[in-house]
């Protein structure tokens, strides 16, 4: 274990939101009673996850700060040799002492203008691709946040932090489309899930959240109970996870180990129930950034680790 000492920084969240039930709302498209789809629900539904290792993403997680870290520096001086410069315009410059090329732009951590070498462009857009562009959670109701945010109050947080009340929104609304049934729905709230956690710059977490519902539209998941094998990946969900194994500099064939840990850590039904296991839905996805992986440099797969035990949680 004294491999692990050095991710002291690397915690799961101890309020991922508060739990909450959104039952007494009205929610468009959500029954809580005369379920036609009740008997095949219980049957799809498992309620005894096993314990996940979470060594895996604690490794990623890691690789993605090391990426993410910020590019250039703010004084007005070539990242080169650190001759002054003076023109406030963005965009290339050509050092006037050492003659070397290099690039002024606004990075993504701070919004400062920051001036980078040339050889950093490809990690500089990578990193604006994976922290923008965030689909932001469109259901702000009144009562279910100011609800929530009584809670976490309630819970002695005397500053509230608008992504805690997110969440709690979000599993609120997940747990309910799932236990009516709605499957695309819910799959749909863990990708805001998603969204939410790469809002926070939790890269791993989020490629988590989006490989598992990838998963899922491969499995055909629909708002009637309804699984059946679906080869064709969602545009945005496709781009979502392109940015972030880009920031990585990841390649599909390297992410089996966090792949499988997505699904054995978020997945709530019975594998019997899926059109496409976790290995074939994997095949999918190692198909479809096929070109990708090819224009990436070869890295070195991350250490294996036994991602579950047989302990019930």
């Amino acid at each position: 274990m004294k491999l692990f000492n050095n991710f002291f920084w690397f915690k799961p969240k101890e309020t991922e939101g508060v739990s909450v039930t959104i039952d007494k709302y009205t929610v468009i498209d959500m029954k809580d009673s005369h379920n036609p789809h009740e008997a095949k629900i219980n049957n799809d539904l498992q309620y005894t996850p096993d314990v996940v290792d979470r060594r895996v993403v604690m490794l990623y997680e890691k690789k993605f700060r090391e990426k993410f870290s910020k590019l250039g520096n703010l004084h007005q001086r070539c990242p080169y040799c650190s001759k002054e410069y003076k023109s406030l315009h963005l965009g290339e410059k050509t050092c006037s002492e050492c003659k070397h090329t290099f690039l002024v732009q606004k990075r993504v951590q701070d919004m400062g203008t920051a001036a980078f070498k040339i050889e950093q462009k490809r990690q500089f857009e990578s990193q604006w691709k994976a922290a923008s562009d965030i689909k932001k959670f469109k259901f702000y109701l009144a009562n279910e946040y100011d609800y929530i945010a009584n809670q976490l109050k309630k819970q002695g947080k005397k500053h509230i932090v608008e992504s805690d009340v997110m969440h709690s929104l979000l599993n609120a609304y997940a747990k309910n489309s799932l236990s009516n049934g709605y499957y695309a729905l819910y799959a749909a709230f863990l990708f805001h899930k998603a969204e939410l956690m790469r809002s926070e710059q939790r890269f791993a977490e989020a490629l988590v959240y989006y490989f598992y519902v990838y998963f899922l539209h491969t499995n055909g998941v629909d708002n009637q109970a309804g699984f059946k094998a679906n080869p064709i990946i969602n545009a945005e969900l496709k781009d979502r996870i392109a940015d972030l194994l880009d920031l990585g500099n990841i390649q599909t064939t390297k992410a089996k180990d966090l792949f499988d840990y997505a699904v054995v850590h978020l997945n709530k039904f019975n594998p019997s129930s899926f059109s496409l296991s976790a290995h074939k839905s994997y095949s999918l996805l190692i198909k479809e950034f096929k070109l990708q992986d090819e224009a990436k440099q070869g890295v070195r797969p991350m250490r294996s680790f036994v991602l579950y035990t047989n302990k019930a949680s």
